[in-house]
This record gives structure tokens, C-alpha cells and sequence, in this order.
């Protein structure tokens, strides 16, 4: 299992200043197909339409980059500065 936190910082078009927070999950082997979950830690968060995001190769890795694509190009996300800690304490 490989697990990653994803903060999102920034000033909104509007000139709020916004923090998002995402828990990212992935539990299948370190190489192959499966997928991961998009745990949404911030009240009002955009999420994608779907909570999980499937791969076809590349493994947990692979899946944690794919979500936090996912998250970084969603309506209200876009231009955000991003930081990533995987397994983090």
C-alpha cells in the first residue's frame, strides 16, 4: 500500500485565498493494474466524478500520479500551487 497527501495553495479568481487538501490510496501490487482513492480532506473540495481512478499498468505509483492529475486539472483547482508527500506521518 502506498498512500500520498495532496495540499493545494493559491488566490482564486475571485482574490480568495484557498488551502485544499486530498488523501490519495493505493493498495494493489507495486507493478501491474488497479486502482486508487480520492479521499477529498477539505470541506468543499472539488472532487472528479469518479472517487476512484483506475490504471492499466504502472502500479501504486502510477495510480497516485494519475489521481493527482486528476485533482490538479479540475475546475477550481487549475493554477494552484501543488504540494505532494507520499506515505506521509
Amino acid at each position: 500500500m502506498i498512500t500520498a497527501s495532496i495540499r493545494l495553495t493559491g488566490t482564486l479568481d475571485d482574490g480568495a485565498e484557498v488551502y485544499r487538501s486530498y488523501y490519495l490510496v493505493a493498495d494493489f501490487a507495486a507493478s501491474g493494474s488497479g486502482k486508487a482513492s480520492i479521499i477529498p480532506m477539505s470541506l468543499g473540495a472539488p472532487m472528479p466524478d469518479e472517487e476512484h481512478l483506475m490504471v492499466k499498468h504502472g502500479g501504486e505509483e502510477a495510480a497516485l500520479k494519475a489521481a493527482a492529475e486528476a485533482i490538479k486539472a479540475l475546475p477550481g483547482n487549475r493554477g494552484l500551487e501543488v504540494k505532494a508527500v507520499i506515505n506521509p506521518e
